[in-house]
């Protein structure tokens, strides 16, 4: 089981052809009637997911965590005509039972002949659905466009393939949609008003801007000796900038995965400029002075940037180093570190991000070279803790519900930590994947199932 909690039992619906006459009866065993308190021909209030069914219950020799249904009764939902395991809550006052999660993630779908593609969280998709099969609950796929007021078109799991089919609406949604035009476009609005008129939370409903991120860290007073010095980006910054420090990083405020970042160092009279996404021939160029190269990169940019100081950061090997710290909420709503990565630099490159040909390495091996082994140990928990305090900050000051955030960390030659970045949609490659199901799927499922349990609840007491 993914949750500790006592009071959710596994429940199997198992649909069967024998009870086509009797699509609102269901059938379990007395053991299960027993537990619940319940008698032969009790009317309940059925929740599977956010549908509301009202149902008569009736006795049968099956195994005691079973609910035998009509195929009738699936089709209805509409779910797939199959086993299904759920976890399940009994509340006697309200004579309701609650089977859930109907978890859904929302992304972009590439419609292929040999079935649909995730791109980039394809196989974490895989995990998820592993999971719910574990833990209890009913996982699909969707593009923001298939949703409506009454079900979903979208895809499920089974035997090994992704099929395609119309489901119930979820009770939770999970937000993996890699484009932040789509989630600026008014179409992705209004259908995110739809979600919450229906009132299905979302988590993890939106990108953060670099400086919305900052914005909110420098709120707080304690986060300040781990921020670099930053700003909007124009010329007069740039050159205040380049009067303070020898070197500064300009960065695309809604950037990822380390494209289009440029270093910028002083080099006498001249402004040497290193660019993360150029050819290699491009990578590295000279400008006579600061008015030359403004020029040329304001015809270039065609975004707002940020300006940065530069941190001189410990190298590995003689390449760049930082640290990937994935943070999901539990059951409780309590932040926790799912895991911890290294990310060396490749030899051509500035950034260490995994996408810019980054290497992923056990956050011991450079620190052990940097530091003894003692205060190797110590840095790893101390990012651990600093990361836990700014997923609490962000989630604390950001609307909406946010489940999941990878805090990149960088530490200086004197061991001290700074804070690089915060993904609010972090890279599903920057973890290591030891097991079929890695840990953050397992947490952004136990996140999405307290999500779920709970706003049903709200819905049908009507808050």
């Amino acid at each position: 089981m993914l949750m500790a909690s006592a009071s959710y039992l596994p429940i199997t619906i198992v649909p069967t052809k024998t009870f086509q006459d009797n699509q609102n009866t269901v059938y379990l065993s007395n053991s299960l009637l027993n537990h619940w308190g319940l008698k032969p021909s009790n009317q309940l209030n059925l929740f599977i997911g956010t549908k509301l069914l009202h149902i008569r219950v009736e006795p049968r020799a099956i195994e005691k965590d079973v609910l035998l249904v009509s195929e009738e009764f699936m089709s209805n939902l509409p779910l797939p005509i199959q086993e299904i395991r759920f976890m399940s809550q009994y509340d006697r006052s309200q004579r309701t039972l609650y089977l859930g999660p109907v978890f859904a993630l929302v992304t972009e779908i590439q419609e292929q002949e040999n079935g649909p593609n995730f791109r980039s969280i394809h196989s974490f998709c895989e995990e998820l659905h592993f999971t719910s099969n574990i833990g209890g609950g009913f996982f699909y796929v969707f593009h923001i466009k298939n949703f409506s007021n009454d079900e979903i078109e979208g895809y499920y799991y089974d035997n090994d393939e992704w099929k395609k089919g119309n489901f119930l609406l979820p009770s939770v949604i999970y937000n993996r949609i890699h484009s932040r035009n789509i989630e600026a476009s008014s179409f992705f609005k209004n259908k995110v008003s739809e979600i919450a008129l229906q009132q299905i939370p979302i988590f993890n409903e939106r990108f953060l801007s670099k400086w919305e991120v900052h914005n909110l860290l420098f709120a707080e007073e304690h986060l300040h000796p781990f921020l670099p010095d930053t700003q909007i980006l124009n010329f007069d910054v740039l050159r205040l900038f380049l009067e303070k420090y020898d070197s500064v990083f300009l960065k695309p405020i809604n950037g990822s995965q380390g494209r289009n970042i440029f270093r910028v160092t002083k080099a006498d009279k001249n402004i040497i400029v290193q660019s993360s996404s150029a050819s290699e021939k491009d990578k590295r160029k000279t400008f006579n002075d600061l008015d030359d190269f403004f020029e040329w990169f304001e015809k270039r940019k065609h975004t707002i940037f940020i300006i940065q100081k530069t941190i001189p950061l410990a190298t590995f090997e003689g390449r760049q180093l930082d640290f990937r710290v994935l943070c999901h909420k539990n059951f409780q709503a309590t932040w926790r570190v799912t895991s911890i990565i290294a990310r060396v630099s490749s030899k051509t490159q500035f950034v260490s991000n995994l996408a810019q040909g980054g290497e992923m390495l056990k956050p011991v091996i450079p620190l052990t070279a940097l530091f003894n082994y003692k205060t190797a140990l110590s840095h790893v928990t101390f990012m651990k803790e600093l990361s836990l305090e700014v997923a609490n900050v962000i989630s604390q000051s950001t609307e909406g519900f946010v489940g999941e955030l990878g805090i990149d960390i960088g530490v200086d030659e004197n061991g001290r930590l700074f804070i690089i970045e915060v993904n609010s949609k972090p890279s599903k490659n920057a973890e290591e994947q030891k097991a079929k199901i890695r840990p953050s799927a397992k947490a952004i499922f136990e996140y999405g199932t307290a999500l779920s349990f709970k706003q049903i609840k709200r819905n049908e007491m009507g808050e």
